[in-house]
């Protein structure tokens, strides 16, 4: 009987040249060890489209599997044994997670290829002792600056930047770094992060949009204020920033979300577990700023309609998609977005992710994302996944 892993590799890329369903790429890397050798980018001639539409990774059935969930497809297009996400929180960017475990132990995995990247713990944040918090939500966001590489992945220039800590504070780490490092500029907690033009730009909760270039000397006083978001456009709501398009000179987006916890019912009482879910969406275009950092002023105009474009918002850093790089199964014009609201859903037994659908932003609609029973998580509710392998 012939022993398949026993195929030469030119012959297995060959192969692997001729799939382009996700579905099968992942059945055909699971075969053995150089089956999943074979699994590259170059030999995935359906690679390109996957990797820029999200699925949503669905919470866990079991203690090992995962199951992704395709926009495109409409179904469950892949099942991978993930047991190293068992009891983890998990964040996404580039297709990479960011899991960390009950110890505080911490680490990037790609999910697809199985590379696993071992970050340094959570105590070993500057002041960790004044900020200690459950594992489950002492992280709150994470970006990547670019995708590590799969072969050697420590030797990669990139930047792991997050927020962090019951105060909110930006903190980042690269490759052959012992400890996390602080970004020490800080007016009040971050709300996201988002990675572009070779700079990390944040949002915080006074509304300021600061910009911080972790690649210079000395980066962690580097963090300043390019830009203010009115509170009167945001008042009690989430805030995400996004980066409208690919072109370095299309301008940032402020999107508002207004599914913030309630705590007390009408009558004024407490309630056993918080009431929310998501109403509205806002979104906001800068258009100018004037002044200097400490007087800073900007104007921004209200977008009642996305156009061509998608803005997909979560556990995972905030994207949006153009018209050209949209396919079958992704409605332009529309916010889609998971539970994030992490406050409210580890105060309920059973967890998050009820706060998930489809949002119309020109009519104010929201509609189901799938056709399926609700996951709910109170670890690692479903989150958007673009496939990178």
């Amino acid at each position: 009987m012939a022993n398949w892993s026993d195929l030469q590799h030119d012959m297995l890329g060959l192969i692997a040249q001729h799939l382009d369903k996700i579905e099968d790429y992942v059945a055909f890397g699971a075969v053995c060890k150089s089956w999943r050798a074979a699994a590259t980018e170059k030999n995935f001639k359906g690679l390109r489209l996957w990797q820029q539409i999200p699925c949503l990774m669905l919470s866990a059935k079991d203690d090992f599997n995962r199951e992704f969930y395709s926009l495109m497809e409409k179904q469950v297009v892949a099942k991978v044994s993930l047991p190293q996400l068992k009891g983890k929180k998990c964040y996404e960017s580039l297709g990479w997670l960011l899991t960390i475990g009950q110890q505080g132990e911490m680490s990037l995995l790609n999910p697809f290829s199985g590379v696993e990247i071992e970050l340094p713990n959570q105590n070993t944040f500057p002041e960790y002792d004044l900020y200690e918090m459950d594992p489950d939500i002492f992280v709150r966001r994470m970006v990547l600056s670019s995708r590590p590489s799969r072969e050697s992945p420590e030797d990669d220039d990139f930047v792991v930047m997050i927020i962090c800590g019951g105060v909110g504070f930006l903190a980042f780490w690269r490759p052959k770094d012992l400890r996390w490092n602080r970004i020490e500029t800080r007016n009040s907690s971050y709300a996201d992060v988002i990675y572009t033009n070779g700079q990390f730009y944040a949002i915080d909760h006074m509304g300021n949009v600061v910009v911080c270039d972790v690649f210079e000397a000395n980066p962690t006083d580097q963090a300043r204020i390019i830009a203010r978001f009115s509170p009167e456009l945001w008042d009690k709501k989430e805030l995400y920033l996004v980066k409208s398009s690919s072109t370095d000179d299309e301008p940032f987006l402020v999107v508002t979300r207004d599914n913030i916890p309630n705590y007390e019912d009408e009558q004024g009482f407490e309630l056993d577990k918080p009431i929310y879910g998501t109403t509205e969406f806002q979104v906001f275009e800068l258009v100018s700023t004037a002044g200097g950092e400490k007087e800073i002023t900007s104007r921004w105009k209200e977008i009642k309609n996305l156009g061509s474009r998608s803005i997909f918002l979560g556990h995972s850093s905030s994207m949006c998609l153009q018209n050209n790089k949209l396919a079958p199964g992704i409605k332009p014009g529309h916010i889609y977005f998971t539970d994030d609201a992490w406050a409210a859903y580890v105060e309920i037994p059973e967890g998050g992710g009820k706060d998930i659908g489809l949002y119309n932003l020109e009519k104010g609609v929201t509609a189901p994302l799938y056709d399926a029973p609700l996951r709910l998580s109170r670890t690692c509710p479903s989150l958007w996944i673009t496939p990178n392998f």
